[in-house]
C-alpha cells in the first residue's frame, strides 16, 4: 500500500482534507500538509521571504491591530510547520497536490513544486477545476480546492494524474517569471498566472459602490461574488482603503476596520470609473434601480407617517379645534377640517 501525502494551499482546503483523510477516512492518506499563505498577493520578488510577507500583512492590516497580531502569530507557526513537513517527506511517499485554477492555489502549488524538485517522479496533480458539475441546471467548475465540501472530496481522487516533466518545467518557468516581477498582485487568466497592476480590481470596487453609505463588508462581498476570478477579501479591503485615501471613496466609521467602516463613491470616483464605458453604464443602471427602491421605501414610510397622523387627529377631534390639531400632528388645517367634515 502506497503512503500518500496530500498537500493543499489554504486553511479551508486543509481543514476539509484532514476531515476526509483522518476522521472520515474517505480515501487513503498518511497526512495532510497545508501551505498557510495566499502568495498571489504581496511581494514575492526573488522568492518567498517570511519577513517580507509579514511586512506586507502589516501594510494592509495595520489599522486593525488585533487581526494583524493574530495573523502574524499564525503565519510564523504555520510556515515553520509547513517547511518541516515538506522536508520530512520521504522519497518513497506519493504526493497529491490539490489545487484549483485560481491565483492563490496556483501560486502556492508552483512554490511547493519548487521545494519538491527532487521528488517530481512521485507527484500527482488533483486539479479540482478539471471536474465539471451541474448546479441548478448550470454547468460549473470549482475555482479552488477550498470550495469543495469534505463529503465531495472523495470524487476528485479519480481525476488525479501524474505530473509530466514538461508540465513541471513550464510551471517552474512561470514561477520564475513571477518572482522576477515586483508586482504585488497576481491573477489567473487565460490558463496561467500573471502579474498585474495593484489597481486591477479598482474599477470593480467602484462599480459596486453606491451613492449612499453602505457597509464595507457588503461592497467587498459584491466584488468577490461577481468576479470571475477568486480574490482575497483582504486585498479588496486594502484597495478600498487606497481608493479612500485618493478621495474616490468617502467613508464614515472607523477607517481600516471592515466591520466598522461604511463607504460611498465620490464624484472623483465616478469620473475615474467613467474611463470604463461598461463599468459606468452598469453603475448608472444599478443606481437607477437602487434609487427606485429607495423611493418606494420612502413612499411607504411617508404613507405610514400620514396614517399615524390621521389616527391621532381623529382622536383629538372631540377635544381640540382644527388649528391646534394641525399644529400637533403636522397635518394642514384644511386636511384636519376635511377629516372633521
Amino acid at each position: 500500500m502506497e503512503s500518500i501525502v496530500h498537500i493543499c494551499f489554504s486553511q479551508s482546503a486543509g481543514g476539509s482534507l484532514r476531515q476526509a483523510v483522518k476522521k472520515k477516512k474517505l480515501f487513503e492518506g498518511k497526512k495532510v500538509i497545508m501551505f498557510p499563505d495566499d502568495i498571489s498577493i504581496g511581494i514575492i520578488q526573488n522568492g518567498i521571504n517570511l519577513g517580507e510577507r509579514l511586512e506586507w500583512l502589516d501594510s494592509i492590516n495595520k489599522e486593525d491591530e488585533r487581526i494583524y497580531l493574530e495573523e502574524i502569530d499564525y503565519l510564523k507557526k504555520a510556515y515553520k510547520e509547513f517547511y518541516k513537513e515538506i522536508s520530512n517527506i520521504k522519497d518513497t511517499e506519493v504526493i497529491y497536490l490539490w489545487y484549483g485554477e485560481c491565483s492563490s492555489d496556483m501560486c502556492g502549488m508552483m512554490y511547493t513544486l519548487e521545494l519538491l524538485k527532487d521528488k517530481i517522479e512521485n507527484i500527482y496533480f488533483v486539479n479540482v477545476s478539471e471536474k465539471i458539475y451541474e448546479d441548478y441546471g448550470i454547468i460549473r467548475t470549482y475555482r479552488a480546492a477550498a470550495e469543495i465540501s469534505t463529503e465531495r472530496l472523495k470524487g476528485f481522487i479519480e481525476i488525479r494524474r501524474k505530473i509530466e516533466y514538461q508540465e513541471y518545467s513550464d510551471l517552474i518557468n512561470q514561477w520564475e517569471s513571477l518572482k522576477d516581477n515586483n508586482s504585488i498582485l497576481r491573477i489567473f487568466k487565460d490558463g496561467k498566472v500573471e502579474a498585474v497592476s495593484e489597481d486591477y480590481f479598482d474599477i470593480n470596487i467602484l462599480k459596486y459602490t453606491e451613492n449612499e453609505f453602505r457597509k464595507c463588508a457588503r461592497i467587498v462581498g459584491s466584488v468577490m461574488g461577481h468576479s470571475e476570478m477568486r480574490i482575497s477579501d483582504d486585498y479588496i479591503f486594502w484597495r478600498i482603503g487606497e481608493l479612500t485615501k485618493s478621495e474616490m471613496l468617502e467613508y464614515k466609521g472607523k477607517f481600516g476596520i471592515m466591520r466598522e467602516m461604511e463607504i460611498k463613491i465620490t464624484q472623483k470616483g465616478i469620473e475615474y470609473m467613467s474611463t470604463d464605458s461598461e463599468a459606468i453604464s452598469f453603475w448608472k443602471s444599478r443606481e437607477t434601480e437602487k434609487q427606485f427602491e429607495r423611493d418606494k421605501i420612502n413612499e411607504a414610510k411617508n404613507q405610514g407617517r400620514m396614517e399615524e397622523r390621521i389616527r391621532i387627529a381623529k382622536k383629538l377631534m372631540d377635544i381640540l379645534d382644527a388649528e391646534v390639531i394641525a399644529e400637533k400632528t403636522g397635518l394642514t388645517v384644511m386636511q384636519v377640517k376635511n377629516l372633521i367634515n
